[in-house]
């Protein structure tokens, strides 16, 4: 029986041997805004941090550090790392980490501005596609070769989920569905963790897309050495899905929903790859608050 995308996906990026525990890390692979202009990008987290009166910043799915070690300096907040893997040995002692959020105290929450840098794109979702008969089937995948089949209907929470954020009317055959609800409950399940220890905003940046404009073939894609390949579960490259924001945005209070290139503008960035509406600056920045 072959697994379905989402259980591909996680053994792929997060099980043993799988993409994200390399030790290149996702660096070697493709650029963040962390490495497009990484002084400017830290000095606008740092004056957004200022603006909701954060002590602290932390940066989960820090990768190996690369926004954290362009913070060092920069300004008077704590800085804290949260990944999958131990802490870099390059990083800077004034750096602290956590080889995963189960391993984040409470207490580093404590007045914070929480940042999730392209972090919920690479969360494994479900992918459905219409089948003939006009309904949405789960798609299955061989992790050696990438190669797809139809299985059953999926999960009644992931339909229920589609009926609301991604409906089928108007879809055709072959259109595919990308169930954003694991995003939803992994950003909610965190932010919530962050409001009850006294965190004072959470930043999600990411590919995204709304009801009104969600691709019709979905939108899953793998990078491999800067390059975007078929993606292929097989632990070799990264895997990415856009989000569907106004899903993750709805469960909990939006301070400011935009795109990067406004809101970095606003906080004093003139990079141009930072502001490119047909880049990163295109990218959805949601600032939610208690």
């Amino acid at each position: 029986m072959l697994p379905t995308w989402q259980e591909a996906w996680q053994g792929a990026l997060y099980g043993p041997g799988g993409f994200y525990l390399r030790p290149e890390g996702p660096a070697g692979h493709f650029r963040t805004a962390a490495h497009a202009a990484p002084a400017q990008l830290a000095a606008a987290v740092s004056r957004l941090a200022d603006s909701v009166g954060a002590r602290r910043i932390v940066d989960v799915g820090a990768g190996r550090g690369e926004l954290l070690t362009s913070l060092v300096g920069v300004g008077s907040q704590e800085l804290w790392g949260v990944d999958v893997v131990p802490r870099p040995a390059s990083l800077s002692p004034r750096v602290h980490w956590a080889a995963g959020l189960s391993e984040l105290p409470n207490e580093a929450l404590a007045d914070a501005l929480v940042v999730a840098w392209e972090l919920l794109d690479v969360v494994p979702l479900s992918v459905l596609e219409l089948d003939e008969s006009g309904s949405a089937s789960v798609v299955l995948v061989d992790p050696r070769t990438g190669r797809e089949r139809l299985g059953g209907p999926g999960r009644l929470q992931d339909r229920l989920w589609i009926d609301q954020w991604w409906p089928l009317d108007g879809l055709e055959e072959g259109d595919r569905i990308e169930v954003g609800r694991y995003r939803d409950l992994f950003w909610r399940r965190l932010v919530q963790r962050a409001w009850s220890a006294g965190a004072k905003a959470a930043l999600c940046v990411d590919y995204a897309h709304t009801r009104a404009d969600r691709p019709a073939l979905g939108s899953l894609t793998g990078f491999r050495g800067g390059r975007a390949v078929p993606p292929r579960p097989d632990g070799s490259m990264d895997i990415t899905a856009h989000v569907a924001i106004d899903s993750v945005a709805a469960g909990g209070s939006v301070a400011e929903l935009t795109t990067q290139a406004r809101a970095l503008a606003a906080l004093g960035v003139s990079d141009p790859e930072l502001l490119d509406p047909g880049g990163l600056g295109g990218f959805a920045w949601l600032l939610q608050v208690p």
